[in-house]
């Protein structure tokens, strides 16, 4: 039991494991003890996250592979960069999801209390030990388990979107779970083995990676919520908690991207081009397509988890360039683009469960998940409110946040693609760079409409207009979170240097030159996060310096009123709509929006979850639950 604490990467990774198994059975046997349950639930799970981000700092300071079992804990763990990574990236936005968890367990009913502390501790012990896993029947054990856990979560409201959304994910996590199985059965087919390290030294054939390839996107697809893999992620955010929801954009669907960049990149040798161009058809209809729906949704939940899959297709966009500067023998395009990805999957984690809390602080103290009975609700909870425009201007990609340093990084890589000697590559990179600047758009869009409509205004209900501040706990989680975005954007030349190193590791290719000096850029273009950080400060500020030392006496201050509506009574009913907001895109491109209603008939949907198929699938869950912590357990 010693080892636990030695300090070793090993042994605080088993130590997080442990707590976190630990601290969800002791709130859940605790669970009608409000205070002491909710404080087990959330003090464990941060305690585990701190474990971890110190283990994970400590591997990307090593950076060397090493296998290792993890103490007590009977695991085979792989530590590297990569796994240290995506470690790290879940571990900090799951500690504040924890601390935001302290309060809200707190305020809900037993039952609820019990099975949401206990299922989320167990699906984060799961992705983290998916992400160390060395073999693929680990891999797979643990994400299966992580699946079951965030299904009980979603169906726990026991509505009829609930059990809709937990039907689908349910589904299409067992059919992720049939493709991998099959993928790497091929593999093992042909190295008489499923150990990551031996299928790295394995050569296949042509024909048995591309199937296992294909095999292997659709079921990482699936997890990650590619289009058209993505069926079961808006409702399963809007129907789950909100830090659970936040754990699924932040941790789990991570795993899916991870587990693609691992068979793409790493485990089955330089892929072939076809890949790489795949991958990138395949990221820019997600990233556009996401953003697009993404502004017709009300539900403010949903909405964030449209553009969820937005930012999933911008991280493949650079996993996707890795792939292709692979084939071409093009080292600065394929670190470049793999920086980037890396970079853009860590910072999305930042802003985007930021957004998640505090949409789940506004849910809380209204009721309310329709962004059209909201309103005026900046006046009512300031903190809130500043804490998620800032995080929406990270998420729409404005310097000098992170997520602009993340969006410019992989900018920069499709101008290496265009000039690339490939003319499919040449054709791709401009296209692709045009489609990623359509979806920064959408971004913008869904800035005005989501703080517009919820934010200003007046309420346009009583519950609006009654809200309050949310607790301190969980109000602190989400203003910690924003400033995390401001800190990893003004600081990315500190930052991407270690981005970089973890790609080249990847690639087995040296550390990109460009980053090592400080300053995200290409061969092409430079720019300094702190110079635009100072630049933004002081140009807004500067004309409010000059107009205050020189006006003296002269004007009065403004006075405040009602706003100007041509000269009738200003009311409720005059400030602009999310449905109206909307509503000059959903003309524009109606047969895109059609496009879902026609490849999903409401017969069809209606045949699905009618009649026995949820309540066996939910027996089933139950059973499978069970059969897979005998065997994590035993």
């Amino acid at each position: 039991m010693t080892t636990l604490f030695t300090g070793e990467p090993a042994s605080l990774l088993a130590l997080a494991l442990l707590i976190w198994v630990l601290s969800g059975l002791g709130g859940w046997l605790l669970a009608s003890m409000t205070k002491i349950s909710s404080l087990i639930f959330g003090a464990g799970g941060m305690a585990a996250t701190l474990c971890v981000i110190v283990a994970a700092l400590q591997i990307l300071q090593g950076g060397v592979v090493v296998q290792a079992v993890l103490p007590v804990v009977p695991f085979h763990a792989e530590l590297t960069a990569l796994n240290a990574l995506i470690l790290l990236a879940m571990s900090v936005t799951a500690l504040m999801c924890s601390l935001y968890a302290c309060a809200w367990l707190a305020n809900v009913r037993a039952p609820k209390r019990a099975r949401t502390g206990l299922m989320c501790n167990l699906l984060m012990a799961a992705l983290t030990a998916a992400a160390m896993s060395a073999s693929a029947v680990e891999l797979i054990l643990m994400m299966e388990l992580a699946a079951l856990c965030a299904y009980f979560m979603i169906v726990q409201a026991d509505d009829v979107k609930s059990r809709r959304a937990g039907l689908n994910q349910f589904l299409s996590g067992r059919l992720g779970t049939l493709c991998l199985i099959l993928a790497f059965a091929l593999l093992h087919h042909a190295s008489g083995s499923v150990n990551f390290e031996v299928l790295r030294h394995t050569a296949f054939t042509p024909g048995i990676k591309s199937a296992a390839f294909l095999l292997a996107l659709a079921g990482f697809g699936l997890y990650a919520g590619i289009i058209p893999l993505h069926a079961w992620v808006p409702q399963s955010h809007s129907s789950a908690p909100a830090h659970a929801a936040a754990l699924f954009s932040s941790a789990l669907m991570k795993i899916g991207i991870i587990g693609i960049v691992k068979v793409g990149l790493d485990l089955l040798g330089a892929p072939p081009l076809w890949w790489g161009l795949m991958v990138l058809l395949l990221a820019i209809l997600t990233a556009f397509i996401g953003g697009l729906y993404a502004l017709m949704e009300h539900d403010i939940r949903r909405l964030l988890a449209y553009h969820t899959l937005e930012n999933v297709g911008i991280i493949l966009l650079g996993v996707g360039g890795a792939m292709t500067g692979v084939a071409l023998n093009q080292p600065v395009l394929a670190s470049l683009s793999l920086l980037a990805g890396l970079f853009h999957l860590f910072n999305h984690g930042l802003f985007k469960t930021a957004l998640f809390l505090g949409a789940g602080e506004i849910e809380m103290q209204t009721g309310i998940k329709d962004m059209e009975k909201l309103g005026g609700i900046a006046r009512l909870m300031p903190w809130t409110a500043a804490a998620m425009l800032i995080a929406l201007m990270s998420m729409a990609a404005l310097p000098p946040l992170n997520g602009f340093a993340s969006e410019w990084l992989l900018y920069q890589s499709l101008f290496q693609l265009s000039s690339s000697h490939v003319f499919i590559a040449r054709l791709m990179g401009p296209l692709l760079a045009v489609g990623l600047a359509l979806t920064g758009a959408l971004a913008l869009m869904c800035i005005a409409k989501v703080f517009g409509v919820t934010f200003l205004g007046t309420p346009r209900s009583q519950a609006a207009a009654d809200a309050t501040p949310a607790p301190r706990a969980m109000t602190f989680s989400t203003v910690l979170l924003a400033l995390l975005c401001v800190i990893s954007g003004v600081a990315s030349p500190w930052i991407i240097p270690q981005f970089s190193a973890v790609a080249a590791s990847v690639l087995n290719t040296p550390v990109l030159l460009a980053a090592q000096h400080g300053v995200a850029f290409s061969p092409a273009s430079a720019v300094s996060a702190p110079m635009v950080a100072i630049l933004l400060l002081g140009m807004p500020l500067m004309p409010w310096l000059i107009a205050a030392v020189l006006r003296g006496a002269r004007l009065p201050n403004r006075s405040r009123g009602d706003a100007w509506a041509c000269g009738y009574a200003h009311s409720a009913d005059m400030v602009v709509t999310a449905t109206g907001f909307a509503q000059p895109l959903r003309v524009m491109f109606a047969p895109l929006y059609r496009l879902r209603s026609h490849a999903t008939p409401a017969s069809l949907v209606s045949a699905l979850h009618r009649g026995w198929l949820g309540p066996f699938c939910r027996r089933l869950a139950f059973i499978e639950l069970a059969v897979l912590l005998v065997v994590a357990f035993a």
